[in-house]
Formats: structure tokens, sequence, C-alpha cells
């Protein structure tokens, strides 16, 4: 599962562009609609982005194009620190002891 670092800032400035900040790099992003939607959907647990793609092929875009689009989009956003892998926390194994009584 994806999520957004904790260095992320983001800020909606109008007119349907939102300001991305990396706080490690000191680098801005600026995300137009269709960029933050991808964003959100692969943020998102499950299902979103297949979502997404569906329908945006749904208003008749070739669906190969737009899983290729999709695909870039993500790979950007990760190649600015904007995406990262969530890595679950390992579960501590607690070991018992067993005394049987005769």
């Amino acid at each position: 599962m994806l999520r957004r670092p904790d260095h992320v800032r983001t800020a909606a400035i109008g007119h349907g562009t939102t300001a991305v900040l990396n706080l490690r790099t000191g680098k801005w992003v600026w995300m137009d609609e269709d960029t933050r939607r991808i964003w959100e959907a692969a943020l998102t647990a499950g299902s979103s982005i297949r979502i997404l793609i569906d329908t945006i092929a749904a208003r008749g875009h070739n669906p190969m194009q737009v899983q290729e689009a999709v695909a870039a989009t993500m790979a950007t956003l990760h190649d600015h620190g904007l995406l990262t892998e969530h890595r679950a926390t390992p579960r501590r194994r607690t070991l018992r002891q067993v005394i049987t009584c005769r």
C-alpha cells in the first residue's frame, strides 16, 4: 500500500491547482485536478486506481492509454518523493511457556 510521506505538505491554491512541498528536498510540485485525483486514489486502499481508470475510460478514452498515463503519473509522484511504500509494522511474537500438570 502507498502512503503520503510525513515530510509532504499540501495547499489548495485555487483554479483546481494544488501546491505540494517536499520538505526534505525543498521542492514544490504543482498538481492539476487530474494529477491530484491520481495521487489521492493511489493513497486510498482498495481498488481506487482501477475505479479511476475505468471512470476515465468510460468517458471515451482508450483504457490502455489511461492505464499507462496513470502509471507514468504515479511513477513521477514516487520520483518526487510524494508517494512511499507503507511497510506494515512487524508484529512482535510473544513466547509463552506451557506448563503441563500431571
